[in-house]
Formats: structure tokens, C-alpha cells, sequence
């Protein structure tokens, strides 16, 4: 602890370029070689020299020293995430509320979009032509321009992979908090959630991340008898059994936000949008962002369009 306080409060490094260089010159050398280095690396699943110096904005707050010093003897938070609704039964909560206002004979299941033509206005699906005014996409940025054959450099667009596990045991578990970070390259997870804790019930059950590089092929049930074994070596389980378990890949999880690729994404969606195309959200506008930043990024998108329509 004293060496993390002694490089944050004479750490004279002022220049950066990348997010590894940040972390030493807004942190210290310990603090980000003990965790911060190890852990973006793990979540991340690359070299952090490739991403740019301001990767996740807002959701990566600076040290105050001031906070510090004030919460040696008292809890003095003010971080972007020390309040924050979130539906009791989940963020589905949030596609229910819409769908109540919406006609649901309008909304297309298992129908694959295969093809759109920009300059037509035309998108090309499994089952059928459609002939659209605006067409407003969630996708992942990449495959919206190869769907457009917009052509692109490919290579800018990077990006993690993320497995999850969902695993259920037969026994109460031992550590009361939410959720827990791992820095450790010997531990397959970054991060581990507690389901039991933050429900209220009384058996185990978890939500485990592993961050895995985009190309990377993997033995599922290696990881999670990995899991299984690093989830006993941190002290999170004991004797407990594995009554069931589910897994969950994102892909992708995490972009990579670096320069070239900010500059090239204003230019595809200024090209998109003279076609009244429109890519938002976390992977349609390939940025770190939260639930409340896409619906305002949506309100606002539809606020524009009815206003062209009038």
C-alpha cells in the first residue's frame, strides 16, 4: 500500500499514448503492475500498448488524491457508478417496457439479414426483400459493412472474445461480496460474480468471465474444469459440488479503441448515414459504453428521425 501511494504522489510522468502508458503516469508503477497492467490484459486479451490512451472514457475514473487521503477514515465516493437504477428483474426489463408500446406482429424472429444494398434501400433477408425509409442497426459495426460491401480495413477492427460460465452448487457460499476482480495470469478468470449473494439465496452460484484473444480456439470443458479448480485454489469454494452449470460466449465482447480505428469509423458512419443507415449501441457504434448511454443514444437517433419525417 505504501509503495502504490509513493508512486502515485511522486510520479512525475506526463506524457502517454497509449492505455499501458496511462496506467503508469495516472497511477504509479506499482499499483499498475500489481493489477491494473495484469488485469486489462487479461480482460482485454491483448497488448495494451495497441489501445488508445482514453479505451473505456468515463468507465475508467482517475485517482483523486484527495478522495484517497479523505477515505483513510471514512467512505468518501463519488465514482461514475455510485448510484444507478437497474431493473430488479434484469436489463430484459428494458426491451419488456418497449415492447408494451409497440405493434409485436411487426417484429421478425429466426430471420437472418443476409444482404443490403445502401443506394437502393434495399436489405436482403432468409425469408423475404425489404424496402426501407431508415434502417437502424445493433449489429457489430464490421459485419454491417460487409452486409453494405462497404470496404473496410479490416484489421482496425479488433476485439475480445468473452466465456462465461454460469455454475450452480450444492452449498451456501463463503464470501458475502457481488463480484470480484482477478489479476492473477495463473487464474483462467478476470472476474467472478456471486448470483447467491445479490438474490439473496441459499446456495452458491456463480457467473465466471474469461477473456480470450478474437482468433482463439478453446477446449470448453478444459477452462471449466479450470475454473472449477481456481475457483477452490482463491478460496471462493470448498467441498462444493457442481450441481449444473451453463456457458455464454460474447463475441465480440470488448472492442479495441484505438486511434486509426476512431478515425475510420467517423468516416463509415458518415458514409452509412448518407443512406439513411444508421449503426448504434455498444457494437453497432464499436465503442465501451452502458445500458443508459444506448437508450439515450436511441432516443436521440429517433428524436432526429421523426423530425425528418415531419
Amino acid at each position: 500500500m505504501i509503495d502504490c501511494l509513493y508512486d502515485l504522489f511522486v510520479n512525475d510522468v506526463t506524457s502517454f499514448s497509449t492505455f499501458k502508458e496511462m496506467l503508469y503516469a495516472k497511477f504509479g508503477k506499482t499499483i499498475a503492475e500489481l493489477f491494473l497492467i495484469p488485469y486489462n490484459e487479461k480482460l482485454y486479451a491483448c497488448d495494451l500498448n495497441k489501445l488508445d490512451t482514453n479505451a473505456m472514457g468515463r468507465f475508467f475514473p482517475y485517482a483523486d488524491k484527495v478522495d484517497i487521503i479523505r477515505n483513510f477514515k471514512g467512505n468518501a465516493n463519488s465514482s461514475y457508478n455510485a448510484s444507478f437504477v437497474y431493473p430488479k428483474g434484469g436489463a430484459i426489463e428494458y426491451v419488456n417496457s418497449i415492447l408494451k408500446n409497440i405493434n409485436t406482429d411487426k417484429i421478425a424472429k429466426e430471420e437472418k439479414l443476409l444482404r443490403i444494398i445502401p443506394e437502393s434501400h434495399l436489405a436482403f433477408t432468409n425469408k423475404r426483400e425489404i424496402k426501407y425509409d431508415n434502417l437502424i442497426s445493433t449489429m457489430p459495426l464490421p459485419e454491417l459493412l460487409r452486409l453494405s460491401n462497404v470496404k473496410f480495413d479490416e484489421s482496425l477492427y479488433t476485439s475480445n472474445k468473452v466465456l462465461v460460465f454460469n455454475i450452480g452448487f450444492d452449498k451456501p457460499g463463503i464470501n458475502k461480496n457481488h463480484w470480484i476482480y482477478f489479476a492473477d495470469p495463473d487464474i483462467v478468470f478476470y472476474r467472478v460474480g456471486m448470483y447467491n449473494n445479490i438474490f439473496g439465496s441459499d446456495r452458491l452460484s456463480v457467473y465466471v468471465e474469461i477473456g480470450l484473444k478474437e482468433d482463439a480456439n478453446f477446449n470448453e470443458q478444459e477452462l471449466l474444469e479450470k475454473t472449477i479448480a481456481d475457483l477452490k485454489k482463491i478460496g471462493l469454494t470448498t467441498d462444493h459440488n457442481m450441481l449444473s452449470y451453463c456457458s455464454v460466449l460474447m463475441d465480440p465482447a470488448y472492442v479495441h479503441i484505438t486511434g486509426k480505428m476512431e478515425i475510420d469509423r467517423a468516416e463509415k458512419m458518415k458514409l452509412l448515414s448518407k443512406n439513411d443507415i444508421y449503426s448504434i449501441g455498444r457494437y453497432g457504434a464499436w465503442y465501451y459504453c452502458s445500458i443508459e448511454d444506448n437508450i439515450k443514444e436511441a432516443k436521440s437517433l429517433a428524436e432526429k428521425l421523426c423530425k425528418k419525417l415531419q
